[in-house]
């Protein structure tokens, strides 16, 4: 954090301390409003947490391409609008996050599901699962609706979030964010995925759901998005180890509701990720890493 000016320290400290902490408090409809503005001005500035971290200059610049890559027939103005709207929801899931913090019950927010049932049915055979999900649209709250299931929830998350480099206030609200979804999880909780591998591994044997994130970069090579990407091998080792089903989930607001999007029984997860980001690319708000986990460009 030493990289940050005095004026970028007060600025984060405000921003996550005291700013998304307001926006939560105004209603709802306003609350999401401003906290799409707030986005347009760190579109404007290039800047999210990472950045100010980790100093990853680059990160922009990614954006842009896989936008571009993923809406190859627009121009650029048109681009430009989606990388503008990757800001605005990513600021937006933060406000949801600083919603959760401050105490709203996120359970009474309307939420319409879409493939519930089989869901159901697969948790018959197999009262265990791993879900997939991505740093797509509102997935913090996809993981809070997967209550309905009735079944103990294990989200996983990074000690990343305790690097020194990371500004203090960033690093108490993924921690106060992380903290206010146990209540929801149905005797579950978040748990870093460092150091842990057998506590998901006893979980799943327990009968429950783990969430993971399908689009971290690793050493798995998976079609995905169009090409061959590698991406994190831990999804994938942790269904085969417990003998679990693997299926997927989306979560998108649209016209005053949330959408809990499941995949079919046969479909592939990935797959189905795939297909909601291209319909809707600047909700993908990790598109930066696209780029990063491509083996054969196109």
């Amino acid at each position: 954090m030493n990289h940050l000016g005095w004026i970028q320290r007060q600025w984060i400290s405000w921003d996550y301390d005291i700013l998304l902490p307001l926006l939560a408090r105004l209603p709802l409809s306003w609350g999401r409003r401003l906290a799409g503005w707030r986005g347009l001005l760190y579109a404007k500035l290039q800047r999210d947490w990472r950045q100010f971290s980790f100093q990853d200059n680059d990160l922009h610049i990614r954006t842009q391409q896989a936008l571009h890559q993923l809406l190859p027939e627009a121009n650029a103005f048109t681009v430009k609008q989606a990388v503008a709207q990757r800001y605005q929801m990513y600021s937006i899931e933060e406000w949801e996050a600083a919603c959760m913090i401050i105490g709203h019950d996120i359970s009474r927010w309307p939420v319409i599901c879409e493939g519930l049932e089989d869901i159901r049915i697969l948790l018959q055979g197999n009262p265990s699962i791993v879900f997939l999900t991505a740093h797509f649209g509102s997935n913090i709250l996809g993981v809070i609706f997967l209550q309905r299931l009735g079944i103990p929830i294990l989200g996983m998350s990074s000690n990343i979030v305790d690097d020194p480099r990371i500004h203090p206030s960033i690093s108490r609200f993924f921690r106060k964010k992380y903290a206010a979804m146990k209540p929801y999880l149905n005797g579950g909780q978040v748990l870093d995925r460092e150091g842990n591998t057998n506590k998901f591994v006893r979980f799943l044997q327990r009968d429950g759901a783990v969430v993971l994130l399908a689009d971290m970069p690793g050493p798995h090579i998976q079609s995905f998005l169009g090409s061959s990407c590698g991406l994190a091998s831990g999804p994938i080792k942790l269904a085969k180890i417990a003998q679990a089903p693997l299926a997927a989930f989306v979560c998108e607001f649209s016209n005053g509701s949330y959408y809990l999007r499941f995949s079919a029984p046969s479909e592939d997860p990935y797959a189905f990720i795939g297909q909601a980001i291209r319909r809707n690319p600047s909700a993908w708000w990790a598109s930066d890493q696209l780029p990063l986990m491509q083996k054969d460009l196109p």
